[in-house]
């Protein structure tokens, strides 16, 4: 939280700074396991259009369980957020981004005059050059699905009205 304000207050004291935000789709759930994970589920927890389309019926144990391999990540498993933050920087990285030492969840480019904090799957986005926000934009849909709210009323949690003639 603390990150989010002092970059919120950079937007107001940065001439001609704008805030957006960027949501990434299914963030935790396309990042790929380094080593696969295993779980049951009963099958009547399943439902039956599942059941049929994948055939499960006839993987049914004799207790009712049917036995999954997870090879991407999921809501609840312990490794699929740093996992899937790992995965970001390296795709970040070959584009010139890179996460502050001290303030983990602050990003910068090495030359552009963008910052960004991250959390979770939410980007707060400073940025002075349309064309610096664009770059990042087209860098996480090589690999992403976004969403961008060109107004950054919502970051997180927190209701924000940008007034960046009066830089409040």
């Amino acid at each position: 939280l603390t990150t989010t304000k002092v970059l919120c207050n950079s937007v107001v004291s940065t001439p001609n700074a704008k805030f957006a935000t960027i949501d990434i789709a299914h963030f935790y759930l396309e990042t790929p396991l380094d080593v696969f994970e295993y779980l049951r589920m009963h099958i009547s927890l399943i439902p039956q259009e599942i059941i049929d389309e994948y055939g499960l019926a006839d993987l049914v144990d004799s207790n009712g369980f049917v036995y999954v391999q997870v090879e991407m990540g999921m809501y609840g498993l312990a490794q699929a957020g740093i996992l899937a933050n790992k995965l970001l920087k390296k795709r970040l990285t070959a584009h010139g981004y890179y996460q502050s030492k001290l303030t983990p969840g602050l990003w910068r480019h090495r030359w552009r005059q963008i910052s960004f904090a991250l959390v979770v799957n939410d980007f707060g986005v400073k940025y002075v050059h349309q064309a610096d926000i664009d770059h990042l934009i087209a860098a996480l849909k090589e690999n992403y699905e976004i969403k961008i709210d060109w107004t950054g009323s919502l970051f997180c949690g927190i209701t924000l009205d940008w007034n960046y003639v009066t830089r409040t």
